[in-house]
């Protein structure tokens, strides 16, 4: 079994008369019905300019009359400045997905979304990249002042493979990772995800893809590189995420 930890649900990117490059509600239905065990954590499509509620109304109505809606994870994206106690309540969602370049603000920056997270006992996935405020200093600035909230840092912590060891490094220096956890979407190195191992367990480590940004195959291809063993393989690839989810996979 698989469970795809990071998927966006995209009509289309970019110039479709160069690539069509997607994932919709078809493509995810054709890729579960694929893959009979799979499952997958969904999310919109990110826009810095929006009214962001009214796109999770939206893309939250397709998911519920989704054929196959109890194999998908749901995860709530709402720009900070937009976000009410009341959309905790509205929408039937398993986590929060919190993007620091395209909100335009830093995690530190929002204590109200932090509170509202931990309140409701949802894990927040942070995009992690080389923007300055997506950098994952400010996560280890705050995880410590909500040890009840997991914080999935997505990229392994920093998407590019320099930024990537600069997160091990800032990583290494916390005093406080009871609840960081990476997920591997646009990794392709094996040998970082192995390291990531050997920083936080094989408890923290979560498989993801970011498709349609990035390939399925690759990366999963990537972590099939890694020198695992059949449980720590098992943990990243569904266990570790289904955990967090409250789904109790040992």
């Amino acid at each position: 079994m698989i469970v795809d930890g990071h998927t966006h649900i995209i009509s289309n990117f970019g110039n479709p008369s160069i690539m069509n490059i997607k994932f919709d509600w078809d493509n995810l239905e054709q890729w579960l019905t694929s893959e009979p065990e799979s499952k997958c954590v969904i999310m919109p499509k990110i826009v810095q300019f929006c009214d962001s509620v009214a796109m999770n109304l939206d893309f939250f109505e397709r998911a519920k009359r989704f054929p196959q809606k109890n194999r998908v994870f749901p995860f709530l994206w709402i720009h900070p400045n937009q976000l009410m106690e009341d959309h905790f309540k509205t929408f039937v969602f398993s986590g929060f997905k919190f993007h620091a370049s395209i909100s335009q603000t830093t995690i530190a920056e929002n204590e109200e979304m932090l509170r509202l997270c931990e309140k409701y006992k949802k894990p927040i996935l942070i995009h992690c990249g080389r923007n300055e405020k997506s950098r994952i200093d400010y996560v280890l600035k705050v995880n410590e002042h909500h040890p009840d909230l997991k914080f999935i840092c997505a990229h392994m912590g920093g998407l590019a493979t320099d930024l990537i060891v600069r997160a091990y490094e800032r990583i290494s220096q916390s005093n406080y990772l009871d609840n960081i956890y990476l997920d591997t979407s646009g990794c392709f190195h094996p040998e970082l995800i192995e390291k990531a191992v050997q920083l936080l367990g094989n408890d923290k480590i979560i498989f993801g893809t970011d498709r349609p940004f990035h390939s399925y195959k690759m990366s999963l291809y990537a972590v099939d590189c890694c020198s695992f063993d059949r449980k720590t393989k098992r943990k990243i690839l569904s266990n570790n995420i289904l955990n967090i989810l409250h789904t109790n996979y040992k």
